[in-house]
């Protein structure tokens, strides 16, 4: 904005002066016509000299012209050039005037008033030098004239010695006023510069200052629908996907991936997002891998911590940059996010910060899943046996009636024989094992759509979702006669055998509700338990 008002301000004094420069060959033609009418004879002798200075004055025009249309920074340079020849144009014109002080003095002092709008510091000065300059050559070359003019007037020598002091401090006093007119403007100019320049400084301080507020507000918000999405998400594999989805939206990366720790203690992929993501798996459980040295050190990395080789390889998968966060809990290490991209230098310390506060996200995410988990498990399952309980059963039975009245449901209801006995003679520790390994059995025949559960102390139940009674009678007697044939227990070098026994019902074919079908199969197993035990009964069968 400042370099567009100087250039103005030059352009238009430029072109004030190329008018001036029109008037003045106009002048020039003007001048030479009247004075060749009025003394008939004295050009006629000279029309090449005639011709000449008018085409070089032309020449002239049309030169500065092309310089100031065309050419603006070369006039810019050639100024001091440009000044000396308006002045040179403005003397040759005044030295045809005539006589030594006439009327075109003017012109001197249009051309100083002209150099008021400083191209450089002091050209007004310049211009004022030139033109007196200019002015005394003039009065050397003209004063012969004066003779005939005192004779013809009836002038003093005296009268045109104050006529040649008055011109040559005409062009002095306007000089200095010019000169002081442009000092006083080139110090409003800088001040006015000065002051644009402090509010484009102000202006722009304000504009980034509230483009970087704009942009961490839109974080914050991004942030929080993350955080209230996480936060939802109680299944862990959707939550890890939808986390590196997030992310590489967020950071704009090539890829992203999840990495946690297995069992073995080695680095394993959770998830990714974008492409070329399970070739990551190669460098990452190297011991100086970016991935490892975020775990060891629990702090950020990037690739200017990895190796020389392994980032050779990045190199060599299109990858030049890359971020890695590690995921941690108070009390553990859950893994690491690694975020990649094929620019060098992209995930700038802003980037790094919110991929920061993203992992802490994920981090309470993923520890609030793995909570849910737990309890969920806790709530669900027997923490004995690994069986679903009786609480999963109730819910699962439940939900099975709400989504259909007309249901096809077999029920078996296991009991071990003489288990009291077990507990009695050997210790509860004994008692647990026993019902630990008879879990461990019934699991084997447990499916989709039959399920095992622990009923109550040494009760075991399984139900066959669309399965027919003696369908579920076979799979009771096989399990019989596994149990039967397993030893649980060894004592006094003797393996210990335990046999169970089973009452099947189904519904509808002996009872109408669930309720009703539990009290047939419980009923089938009391029978079963007082014909000898060790059998598999169906409800109503003899």
């Amino acid at each position: 904005m400042l370099d567009n008002i100087q250039d103005h301000k030059i352009k238009t004094r430029l072109r004030i002066s190329l008018y001036l420069q029109l008037v003045t060959v106009l002048t020039f033609f003007l001048v030479v016509s009247c004075r060749s009418f009025a003394t008939q004879n004295h050009y006629r002798d000279q029309p090449l000299y005639f011709l000449a200075v008018l085409s070089l004055m032309l020449a002239y025009l049309l030169f500065k012209g092309s310089l100031f249309k065309w050419r603006f920074a070369l006039l810019l340079r050639l100024y001091r050039l440009i000044d000396l020849l308006d002045v040179l144009t403005v003397s040759f014109l005044y030295y045809h005037g005539h006589f030594p002080v006439n009327f075109l003095l003017a012109l001197y002092l249009i051309v100083i008033f002209l150099s008021t709008r400083e191209i450089k510091p002091g050209e007004t000065y310049y211009v004022m030098l030139l033109s007196l300059a200019g002015l005394l050559i003039n009065l050397i070359l003209l004063w012969p004239n004066n003779t005939a003019l005192s004779r013809e007037l009836g002038y003093t020598s005296l009268s045109f010695v104050f006529l040649v002091f008055f011109a040559l401090s005409s062009i002095g006093l306007i000089g200095f006023l010019a000169a002081s007119y442009s000092s006083t403007d080139r110090q409003l100019t800088s001040s006015l510069q000065r002051m644009l320049k402090e509010k484009e400084d102000v202006l722009k301080e304000i504009y980034l200052t509230q483009a970087d507020l704009e942009e961490k507000y839109a974080f914050s918000y991004t942030l929080t629908l993350i955080q209230q999405f996480l936060l939802e998400e109680m299944d862990e594999e959707n939550l890890l996907t939808n986390s590196t989805d997030i992310i590489q939206g967020v950071l704009g990366s090539f890829t992203c991936a999840i990495f946690g720790i297995n069992q073995n203690n080695q680095i394993e992929i959770l998830s990714f997002s974008g492409k070329d993501a399970p070739a990551l798996l190669k460098v990452v459980n190297q011991k100086d891998s970016l991935v490892a040295k975020t775990i060891s050190t629990q702090s950020i990395q990037d690739e200017s911590s990895a190796s020389p080789e392994e980032l050779e390889y990045w190199q060599s998968q299109g990858i030049n940059s890359l971020v890695t966060v590690p995921l941690v809990t108070k009390t553990e290490t859950i893994g690491v996010i690694l975020a990649a991209n094929q620019q060098k230098f992209s995930f700038n310390q802003e980037q790094k910060e919110q991929l920061m506060i993203i992992a802490n996200q994920v981090s309470l995410a993923l520890e609030n899943t793995r909570l849910h988990q737990e309890t969920k498990i806790m709530a669900w399952y027997d923490s004995l046996t690994g069986l679903y309980n009786r609480n999963y059963m109730n819910i699962f039975l439940f939900s099975l009636f709400q989504e259909s009245s007309n249901l096809l449901l077999s029920c078996i209801i296991f009991d071990l024989d003489f288990f009291k006995v077990v507990n009695d003679t050997y210790g509860h520790l004994t008692g647990d094992q026993v019902l630990a390994k008879t879990a461990s059995i019934l699991k084997k025949y447990s499916t989709q759509d039959r399920i095992v559960c622990r009923y109550g102390g040494e009760e075991f139940i399984m139900l066959g979702l669309n399965h027919q009674t003696s369908e579920l009678a076979v799979i009771a007697e096989t399990i019989r006669q596994e149990i039967e044939m397993t030893p649980f227990f060894v004592t006094d070098d003797q393996p210990l055998h335990l046999t169970i026994s089973c009452g099947v019902a189904g519904l509808p074919e002996h009872a109408s509700t669930i309720s009703d079908l539990l009290v047939r199969a419980d009923q089938a197993l009391y029978q079963a338990k007082n014909s000898g035990r060790n059998l598999v009964v169906v409800y109503g069968q003899k």
